[in-house]
């Protein structure tokens, strides 16, 4: 969940109270889609669960979706960032396995349940599934864009878009259901573990390719 800070001395009492009323929104209807499902809460109900008229919800949030995919523009750059100044010597593959190992340590203990909660927000919603497959495309398009600029090559040359797609794959299947079905078979104790076993075996078949596997 995008957290914003509310004690910049910096900032006027009036800001503050802006950052506090658009964090509260986040956090009501995070609750709630989790409890309800996405599609079952109105925005109506949040506002009213926050004590303000549900047009303020638009002012901090141009659309119902928005709520759930706050944070995507952030998300977007810091992952372009991470590629774009990673270490002489280390692969865009091995950047994003660092960044994702980045975010898993930044959730702590909490990494598996904030997954879980992530999953039951998500749901069956096809507005949310539709939303997210254009989070994916944008995403693979802005690296496909600057691993071709790196490269010096075209945008349409296939080593920087297939480059991409992996990349996007990366980021998209650390949030699916398939990790949270795997993480799950194991006992609570050993989940964190679970969740980075997936991440260092996908990453190690990318790595290595998989044109030969399950060959018979």
């Amino acid at each position: 969940m995008t957290r914003v800070e509310v004690d910049e001395p910096r900032l006027g009492l009036r800001e503050r109270k802006k950052l506090m009323t658009r964090q509260a929104i986040l956090d009501t209807a995070h609750e709630m889609f989790g409890e309800r499902g996405y599609d079952n809460v109105t925005v109506a109900e949040i506002a009213d669960a926050v004590n303000i008229a549900a047009k303020t919800v638009f002012v901090y949030f141009p659309s119902k979706e928005d709520l759930v995919f706050c944070g995507e523009e952030e998300m977007r750059e810091r992952v372009l960032a991470r590629i774009r100044g990673r270490a002489p010597g280390e692969t865009p593959l091995a950047a994003m396995g660092s960044l994702m190992r980045e975010l898993m340590a930044e959730s702590g203990d909490q990494v598996v349940l904030d997954l879980q909660r992530w999953r039951r927000m998500m749901g069956d919603s096809g507005v949310l599934q539709s939303r997210m497959r254009l989070h994916w495309e944008r995403l693979e398009d802005a690296l496909a864009a600057l691993l071709s600029d790196e490269a010096g090559e075209g945008r349409h040359a296939p080593q920087p878009r297939v480059a991409a797609a992996q990349l996007t794959l990366v980021f998209r299947l650390m949030a699916s259901d398939e990790v949270l079905g795997y993480v799950r078979a194991h006992p609570e104790q050993a989940q964190r573990a679970a969740l980075e076993d997936w991440l260092d075996s996908m990453l190690g078949m990318m790595g290595g390719g998989t044109g030969g596997y399950r060959r018979r």
